[in-house]
């Protein structure tokens, strides 16, 4: 039913904000993949695969972002197991702010998450570069 759907989604946001990595992993398939997340094609990780596909995601986020907070907005299901949601994310980076429009794809059987996508924004291009180039500050800077 698509109102669950959207629940069990609403719930994996609520989980990935505070960084509730047992929540995360009881609603992920064994078979989850996360594809295209913009912090992770910066770190070389354009896929995330297994029930632990959300905590490596994460991981990465607070090693390459000051702050990332996920903000969706609107949440469509067109069909049972699908859901996509529309919204904007807020990254800081050097104590700098910038809110950008996010969207994604969800995709569940009964009440597991099996896939997500993040769906290509106008601004992914400057984002990734944007945390390459805090990775390169990070490596360069002396321990």
């Amino acid at each position: 039913m698509p109102s669950d759907d959207i629940a069990i989604v609403k719930r994996a946001y609520e989980a990935f904000r505070t960084r509730d990595l047992v929540d995360l992993e009881a609603m992920a398939s064994d078979a989850l993949v996360v594809h295209n997340p913009v912090t992770g094609i910066a770190v070389g990780q354009e896929r995330y695969e297994g029930r632990s596909a959300l905590g490596r995601y994460l991981t990465d986020v607070d090693r390459v972002w000051e702050r990332l907070e996920v903000r969706p907005q609107t949440f469509y299901s067109p069909r049972p197991g699908e859901v996509l949601v529309a919204g904007t994310v807020l990254i800081e980076y050097e104590g700098t702010a910038r809110l950008v429009a996010a969207a994604w794809s969800w995709s569940l059987v009964g009440d597991l998450v099996v896939y997500l996508r993040v769906l290509p924004g106008v601004e992914a291009d400057s984002i990734i570069a944007l945390a390459r180039r805090k990775l390169l500050d990070d490596a360069a800077r002396p321990r």
